[in-house]
């Protein structure tokens, strides 16, 4: 009978344990970049994550939630007060975000991705050439030269690499975050980040452009210095208690998430452009946990 009712206890505990923790929510998220940057110590600008897609989910229900777009086209003046401030420009082409969960009786499974097939995301000085388009050479009445001639001459040459600060060029890019866990045992958590491809160049990167592709591993620092820091694969895994097999988990494991981040870009007061700039740059996000 003792073993009887250590085992109607054990039972108990399970149970607590599995309703516990199917009534957290499940959730991921994803989205394809953001931005927050003060200038010269003012106030921050925001770009507000793009195409951004989540789901949340409790007992018995599932969700998938994709976005895409053929193109995300954008521009961010980090002092809106000056004609000539210097601007994060971002033109990623074929971005997709997929949130995906299921909350089970005794499963739980959530999943963010984010993914672009090419894209160029810039701090850049616009030039009078960069914002409007090159125009001709106007052909005084006595010249001999054709209307085609003419067309061929352009009065404002392509802006040199020296507007740029910041640009991170890449394709076939890749973010995601997973977790799973089978009740009453530990959830299992990972994320990755992949390119085809990813430059990184200008003034804040130094002389030489930096090249890398295929999968990254987590937190791989790429620049390092008291104003820059890139790192690709920037993975955010919280640490909570570790359960025993077969034994039920504690009440309070609310907080079990990972985060991946393709490309971080942090910035400490960094000279863009004659100006000084401080916040991040994310580019390729995505979460999962409950």
């Amino acid at each position: 009978m003792k073993h009887f009712f250590r085992s109607v206890s054990e039972i108990a505990m399970l149970a607590v344990a599995m309703a516990a923790s199917s009534a957290m929510a499940a959730q991921s998220s994803a989205y394809a970049v953001s931005a927050e940057l003060s200038t010269d110590g003012g106030s921050p600008v925001h770009m507000a994550p793009q195409l951004e897609t989540s789901g949340i989910t409790t007992l018995g229900q599932t969700y998938s939630k994709p976005l895409h777009s053929a193109m995300i086209s954008k521009s961010l003046r980090l002092v809106p007060s000056l004609s000539r401030s210097p601007v994060l420009t971002v033109l990623e082409l074929q971005g997709t975000t997929l949130a995906v969960g299921s909350n089970g009786v005794d499963t739980i499974n959530t999943s963010g991705t984010s993914s672009a097939g090419s894209g160029t995301i810039a701090l850049i000085l616009p030039l009078r050439s960069v914002i409007d388009p090159p125009r001709p050479l106007p052909v005084p009445a006595s010249s001999a030269s054709s209307v085609d001639d003419a067309k061929s001459v352009s009065a404002q040459p392509l802006p040199p690499l020296n507007v740029t600060a910041l640009r991170v060029q890449f394709n076939k890019l890749k973010a995601a975050a997973q977790y799973s866990q089978v009740i009453p045992g530990p959830s299992q958590r990972s994320g990755s980040a992949s390119f085809g491809s990813l430059v990184l160049s200008g003034t804040l990167v130094g002389t030489k452009p930096l090249t890398f592709s295929g999968e990254i591993k987590p937190n791989t620092v790429v620049v390092d210095t008291p104003s820059v820091k890139v790192t690709l694969n920037a993975q955010t895994i919280p640490q909570n208690p570790v359960c025993d097999p077969g034994k039920p988990c504690p009440l309070f494991r609310v907080l079990e998430t990972v985060e991946t981040k393709a490309v971080l870009v942090e910035l400490t007061n960094a000279s863009v452009l004659g100006h000084q700039v401080s916040g991040n740059i994310v580019i390729g996000d995505a979460e999962a946990g409950q």
